[in-house]
């Protein structure tokens, strides 16, 4: 790199070069297949970036994704990753995808941000994309063009980047299965919070962190250019 004028050594700021900070956690109950080891190793990540990871093994997926968060928060602030990366033992991701996902997330200010990936169901497994603006799932080529980078109230959480600031502001649990009872349901009138406050609430953890998200107004989104797929081991299909 050649410099606009000339200046003493002593001048140059010493770590000024924006260096990417990521922990990657992975929750897994042990094992996993092949087809996840490979793709995972070929998954590249940002050029001089600090890479961190945690592996929580043998919980429950809220449980495991809490692990994650606690494991970041505690570490002194000033030593925390600025994002945190969860990477689910089932997907199968681009060799760059996380790349593609940390310049989308950067550039355009994310607070979460995942790639493009199915639901594992027969039938029509259909793209884990919800916004509470549009009745039933967002649908590639009515709501959006696939490439875009869209917002949405609710998707998945198996190929994400979240950023730490955003956690810092919320209190635990971060994460949590259902059931709850209904007046526990962070809100967001459609996937979880009710009018009923006496009720209870059976959901998955991806709701409950995302309703807390929209609680704080922060901005979640899913970058629809990088599509993850997803593997179901028990029958080795892949959608």
């Amino acid at each position: 790199m050649r410099l606009e004028k000339e200046v003493d050594i002593q001048d140059i700021v010493v770590g000024s070069h924006n260096r990417p900070d990521i922990l990657v956690a992975v929750p897994t109950l042990g094992k996993v297949p092949i087809e996840f080891w490979v793709a995972s190793s070929r998954l590249q990540y940002p050029i001089n970036g600090k890479i961190r990871t945690h592996v929580a093994k043998g919980l429950e997926v809220g449980e495991a994704r809490n692990s994650a968060v606690e494991y970041i928060m505690s570490m002194p602030k000033g030593d925390r990753p600025k994002w945190l990366f969860f990477l689910g033992d089932d997907m199968l991701p681009p060799w760059d995808g996380f790349v593609k996902l940390y310049e989308e997330a950067v550039k355009g200010d994310w607070d979460c941000l995942t790639g493009l990936y199915r639901m594992k169901q027969d039938g029509f497994p259909v793209f884990l994309t919800w916004r509470n603006d549009v009745i039933g799932r967002m649908i590639p080529g009515v709501h959006y063009k696939v490439g875009d980078v869209i917002d949405v109230d609710l998707t998945g959480l198996d190929f994400t980047l979240i950023k730490v600031s955003l956690l810092e502001k919320m209190t635990g649990p971060y994460f949590k299965t259902g059931p709850s009872l209904s007046r526990d349901v962070p809100n967001n009138t459609k996937y979880g919070g009710s009018e009923n406050k006496t009720g209870i609430v059976l959901h998955t953890e991806d709701v409950w962190f995302y309703n807390k998200v929209k609680e704080l107004g922060g901005r979640s989104g899913v970058a629809t250019g990088i599509r993850v797929a997803h593997l179901d081991v028990s029958t080795g299909w892949i959608y």
